[in-house]
C-alpha cells in the first residue's frame, strides 16, 4: 500500500491540556527512534520563530543567503521549510541549487517529495499498515524536509517553526547555526498561553546554548522573557532596530511592516555567513552600510500571497493572508495606499475565515483603510464586498488532481455558507456600510468572476483586495492563474 498523507492525522490542538508534546529534545524518540537531533547538525540550520512575519523574514534570509550560493563557497545547496502551503503542500520543502534558480522553481518536484515521504514513512515502520496512521501531519513533515534537506546534501537549511517553538516538531534542530524570533503577538493561546510573556516563552524555546539569537523590538514583558532564556542559555540576544538603509529601500516584499522583516533578516544572515566562513560581512551590520548582495538579495525577495500584487485582465489583485487582527491592520493601511494610486478603480473585497473571528477581522480591516486612507477611500473603503469560502471550483473543475482538496464537493461544511450569510447582516450592521453591495458565492473562482463584473459595469478595472485566510490566497492564486492561462471553466 502506497502512503499517504491522509492518514497522518492533524495535531490536538483542542487546548493546552490536551496538547502532550514532549520537550524538544525529547522530540526524536516519539518518532521510534528513527532520528537523532545530531543527525540534523550537518544542515547548519537558521531557526526562526515568531507569532508574525516569521514566513517574510525567511524569505528574505533565503534571498540573502542564495545571493552568496557557489559550488566553490561554503553554501552549493539551500533549504527552506516553512508553513503553510499556499496551494500544494510541497511548496512548505524548497530547495534551491543555485543562486539563479528562480524561486518559484525551488519546491521539491513530485517525485522527489513521494521518495522522500515514502523514506520517512518506512523509516518510521509504518508500511506495514498506512491506514492505522502515523505520527501528526505537521511532524512527519517536518521530518520529510529534513531527511530531504539531508539527501539532498544541503548545506544551509531555514527552518520556520510550525507551531510555537519550544514543542515544535522542528525543535529537534539541537544546534543551529543561529535563531531568530520575529514580532510576537497573542495568538494560539489555547495552546501558547494567555499572556504576552507566556508567548515569548513558548517561542524562547528555540533558543540554544552558545547560539546566537535575533529579535526585533517586543512588549517589555516579551522582551524580559527572552532575555531571561537567552542568559539561562548562555546565549547572546540581540535586539535589532529597522536598518537605516533599509527604511529608505524598494524591497521585493511590498508593505511598510516589511521593513522590520528585512533588518532582522540581515543581522540573522549577516551572522550565518560569518559562521559560515564568508569574508566581507559587517560586523555591525544592523547600522553598517549593507554589501551589494543583501540589497540586490533584499530587493528581488519574493513571498507568494504576502502583499502581492497581481495585474490581471479582470482586475488588478493585491493578495494577503492575514488572518489575525494585527496582520489585518497593517493589510488595511497597504490597501489604504493602493487605492489612493487608484482612486478612480472600483473597490472591492473578497473575504474569507472560517476558524478565527472573521467579524473582528473585517471590522479591524475596514477601520484600518478609513484610518489610513485619504480621499474618498476614507468614507467609501469599498464599493462592493464578496464573501465566499476558500474553495477555489465547483466539482470536477480543479486543474490538477494534486490540488483536489480545491474542490467543492458539497453541502457540508464551510461550503453551507453559514459564515458567509451571518457576515453580510454584520457588515450592513457597521455604520457608513449600510448601503454597500454585498454578494456571497461558493467557490474561489465565482468570487474572482464577480470581482471581475463589478468593474466591467463601471467601465474600468477594479481594485480587489483578497485577504483573511492563507487558503483563501491559494485558491485565489490558482483561479486567477488559470483564468489568465484561458482555461475553460
Amino acid at each position: 500500500m502506497v502512503p499517504s498523507i491522509q492518514f497522518l492525522p492533524e495535531e490536538d490542538t483542542s487546548s493546552r491540556t490536551s496538547f502532550p508534546l514532549p520537550p524538544a529534545p525529547e522530540a526524536p524518540k516519539t518518532a521510534e527512534h528513527a532520528y537523532n537531533s545530531p543527525d540534523f547538525d550537518p544542515l547548519n540550520a537558521v531557526h526562526i520563530a515568531g507569532s508574525k512575519g516569521k514566513g517574510s523574514t525567511s524569505a528574505f534570509i533565503f534571498s540573502i543567503l542564495s545571493e552568496y550560493q557557489s559550488q566553490e563557497s561554503p553554501i552549493r545547496k539551500l533549504g527552506l521549510y516553512t508553513s503553510p502551503h499556499l496551494r500544494t503542500v510541497r511548496e512548505r520543502i524548497r530547495i534551491s541549487p543555485s543562486k539563479d534558480a528562480p524561486f518559484h522553481h525551488t519546491p521539491l518536484s513530485e517525485e522527489q517529495f513521494v521518495k522522500y515521504f515514502s523514506d520517512v514513512w518506512e523509516r518510521l515502520g509504518l508500511m506495514e499498515d498506512c491506514a492505522k496512521g502515523g505520527p501528526p501531519f505537521a511532524r512527519f513533515l517536518t521530518l520529510v524536509a529534513l531527511h530531504g534537506f539531508l539527501e539532498e546534501k544541503v548545506d544551509t537549511a531555514i527552518v520556520e517553526v510550525c507551531l510555537g517553538g519550544r514543542h515544535d516538531s522542528t525543535n529537534v534542530l539541537h544546534r543551529p547555526s543561529v535563531c531568530a524570533i520575529t514580532s510576537l503577538a497573542l495568538e494560539h493561546t489555547d495552546l501558547l498561553g494567555d499572556t504576552i510573556e507566556e508567548i515569548a516563552w513558548a517561542k524562547g524555546g528555540i533558543i540554544k546554548p552558545g547560539c546566537p539569537v535575533f529579535t526585533i523590538p517586543q512588549a517589555p514583558g516579551a522582551t524580559r522573557t527572552l532575555q531571561k532564556i537567552a542568559a539561562e542559555k548562555g546565549a547572546e540576544l540581540t535586539i535589532v532596530p529597522v536598518h537605516p538603509e533599509v527604511a529608505t529601500m524598494e524591497l521585493g516584499l511590498a508593505g511598510e511592516f516589511q521593513k522590520i522583516n528585512a533588518s532582522l533578516a540581515v543581522a540573522v544572515a549577516a551572522s550565518h555567513l560569518r559562521r559560515m566562513g564568508y569574508s566581507g560581512i559587517p560586523e555591525d551590520i544592523t547600522s553598517a552600510p549593507l554589501p551589494e548582495k543583501f540589497r540586490r538579495a533584499l530587493r528581488n525577495a519574493s513571498w507568494p500571497g504576502r502583499c502581492e500584487t497581481r495585474e490581471c485582465r479582470s482586475g488588478r489583485f493585491l493578495l494577503d493572508g492575514a488572518h489575525t487582527v494585527e496582520s489585518m491592520d497593517l493589510v488595511g493601511a497597504w490597501f489604504a495606499k493602493k487605492a489612493a494610486q487608484h482612486e478612480s478603480s472600483r473597490r472591492v473585497l473578497i473575504f474569507n475565515q472560517q476558524t478565527r473571528d472573521a467579524f473582528t477581522l473585517v471590522r479591524c480591516l475596514r477601520n484600518s483603510i478609513r484610518r489610513s486612507a485619504v480621499g474618498a477611500v476614507t468614507e467609501v473603503p469599498f464599493h462592493h464586498v464578496i464573501f465566499c469560502t476558500n474553495i477555489a471550483w465547483e466539482k470536477n473543475e480543479a486543474a490538477d488532481m494534486e490540488r483536489a482538496s480545491m474542490i467543492f464537493t458539497g453541502n457540508s461544511g464551510p461550503e453551507n455558507l453559514t459564515l458567509q450569510t451571518q457576515l453580510i447582516s454584520y457588515w450592513h450592521g457597521i455604520p457608513g456600510e449600510e448601503m454597500t453591495g454585498i454578494t456571497v458565492v461558493r467557490t474561489v473562482e465565482e468570487a474572482v468572476r464577480c470581482a471581475g463584473g463589478v468593474g466591467s459595469v463601471a467601465g474600468q478595472s477594479p481594485l480587489v483586495l483578497v485577504t483573511g485566510s492563507l487558503h483563501l490566497i491559494g485558491s485565489a492564486s490558482e483561479v486567477l492563474e488559470t483564468l489568465e492561462e484561458g482555461v475553460h471553466l
